[in-house]
């Protein structure tokens, strides 16, 4: 018994991805598998994506850091609201659960006990992500995903127009903004090009896939 094959252009595109992991700045469409809340030892806080494309393309930890140390909202604030906006959440609370995630000391992928808002995940959503540049340990520049934008994935509105209930206008704008800026550049710190690093999320150049 044999097969035959029809071209699927997806599939020819991503043989050239290299990795099940997002590298380009663009529009995607998918699910947030996993969003979770952190503190760091400072007490800001954070709101945690892992993030799935519908062609099965992976990006995140994506961070949303939230409120300072003194409970001052911070800009990614009003992205997460942004979120819940084109999830069509009014509101959410953390229950604790199960993450997923890749665990340096160990060099393997390990679940973690986290407090989790499952309000977020396995819903259709849009999100704009956009390269970013960010300074090591090591001093050497490297590059992880971030949130440029979410938008309702069904009518391409931006949070925005969602709330205002107007036509679908803004995405256009942002796209047009990552294609002319497809990398944030760090700002402050003297680069060179032998300590900037490939395309990684999360320090993901140690990743091993």
């Amino acid at each position: 018994m044999t097969r035959e094959y029809t071209l699927d252009p997806q599939a020819a595109k991503d043989a050239n991805s290299g990795s099940k992991r997002i590298k380009e700045s663009g529009k995607y469409f998918g699910k947030f598998t996993a969003a979770w809340y952190e503190q760091n030892d400072k007490g800001t806080e954070s709101v945690h994506f892992l993030f799935e494309s519908i062609e099965g393309q992976e990006a995140g930890p994506l961070a949303l850091y939230t409120h300072n140390g003194a409970g001052d909202a911070l800009p990614s604030y009003k992205m997460l609201n942004a979120i819940m906006t084109c999830l069509k959440v009014r509101g959410i609370k953390t229950t604790q659960g199960n993450v997923t995630l890749y665990d340096f000391g160990s060099g393997s992928m390990v679940t973690k006990s986290k407090p989790t808002y499952p309000e977020l995940v396995n819903k259709p959503i849009g999100l704009v992500l956009q390269r970013e540049e960010y300074q090591k340990q090591d001093g050497s520049i490297g590059e992880r995903m971030i949130i440029a934008g979410p938008f309702d994935p069904a009518t391409l509105k931006m949070a925005a127009e969602v709330l205002n209930n107007t036509e679908a206008k803004a995405l256009d704008g942002v796209l047009r903004y990552i294609d002319a800026n497809p990398v944030k550049a760090l700002r402050g710190v003297k680069k060179s090009a032998a300590h900037h690093a490939e395309s990684s999320q999360f320090a993901d150049d140690e990743i091993p896939f």
